[in-house]
């Protein structure tokens, strides 16, 4: 294992950020945490990268136990939203200073910095400050920033989310190439349950400072251990019947015929398909049609591979 953290807790206050959290990271590892706004996904990241103290626990990278460490001693590279751009300096200088710490001659520095730049096409850009770039560029500068330190292990902070869709697709190829290039171990925050299933090799699923699962995409959204892990990662509709919690997704919702019957509250156009939305005891049930339902139209449906839950 690269990054093993056993029973991390995190206090701030009396607030308990993070929960007892263990977690085994293996090298080369793309590895996401997925959770929603104060689940605790960005205190995690930031006691890898040591810019928090733990309360207890330790944290662990290549054997190493840099629990104590200041960032610096980490070897790890950060690229978060804002991107940490040095404003007032050139694309060339704000790689530069990445590597000031580092003990390698000036011509190695500057191979790097070239390596890099080409990699990630803004090699063009090096005498560019930050203001000239777009959102785009900026983020690929940021990427080389963290790259250019070769470092053992890459922590991102939900690093696409002030781009636009489109760019967002392309950069997330570009980062996912990258890290696969260069075999670095990447810690992925994101609350993108389509882009974590996209990219990761494996995904943790934390909320209120707990994690809830970790496993492959495909076993994840298969099997989610809980409801609040099948509402993040599987777009389920829940509703009770019979007793019982039954969680069910639009694609296993079969509409015109059945044992159920709801109300049609609203109708959305996805492309190829109508996303139906029925309301069913007060129960909100999401399925797909080929054709636009009326609203307030009363509809019959069944449900096909449904999964049980207890509650959480």
């Amino acid at each position: 294992m690269l990054i093993t953290l056993k029973n991390v807790t995190k206090l701030f206050g009396n607030f308990k950020a993070l929960d007892n959290v263990s977690l085994e990271i293996e090298k080369g590892e793309f590895f996401i945490i997925l959770g929603r706004s104060g689940s605790g996904k960005t205190t995690l990241l930031r006691l890898i990268a040591g810019l928090e103290k733990v309360t207890s626990g330790r944290i662990i990278i290549d054997n190493e136990d840099v629990t104590d460490l200041p960032p610096s001693k980490r070897d790890v590279g950060m690229v978060f939203q804002n991107y940490a751009l040095y404003p007032n300096k050139t694309v060339h200088e704000n790689m530069a200073i990445a590597l000031e710490n580092i003990k390698i001659s000036k011509s190695e520095k500057e191979n790097r910095i070239v390596e890099i730049s080409k990699e990630l096409d803004i090699y063009n850009l090096l005498d560019k400050y930050p203001g000239q770039l777009s959102g785009g560029q900026q983020q690929r500068v940021a990427i080389a920033k963290a790259l250019v330190r070769r470092p053992k292990v890459m922590l991102m902070d939900e690093p696409l989310s002030n781009l636009d869709v489109q760019l967002r697709y392309s950069a997330r190829k570009l980062i996912k190439k990258i890290q696969r290039e260069f075999n670095i171990t990447t810690l992925y925050v994101t609350h993108d349950s389509n882009e974590a299933l996209a990219i990761a090799d494996r995904i943790c699923v934390i909320d209120k400072g707990k994690v809830l699962q970790v496993g492959k995409p495909e076993e994840i959204y298969s099997s989610p251990s809980n409801i609040t892990v099948a509402s993040l990662l599987t777009s389920m509709s829940f509703i009770r019947v019979d007793g019982k919690t039954i969680g069910v997704r639009p694609e296993d919702v079969i509409l015109g015929e059945g044992q159920y019957e709801g109300t049609v509250t609203n109708s959305e156009f996805w492309g190829s398909y109508y996303l139906i939305y029925i309301d069913y005891n007060g129960n909100e049930i999401r399925a797909m049609s080929k054709n636009r339902i009326k609203e307030g139209s009363k509809i019959k449906f069944e449900l096909t591979n449904y999964k049980v839950f207890n509650h959480d």
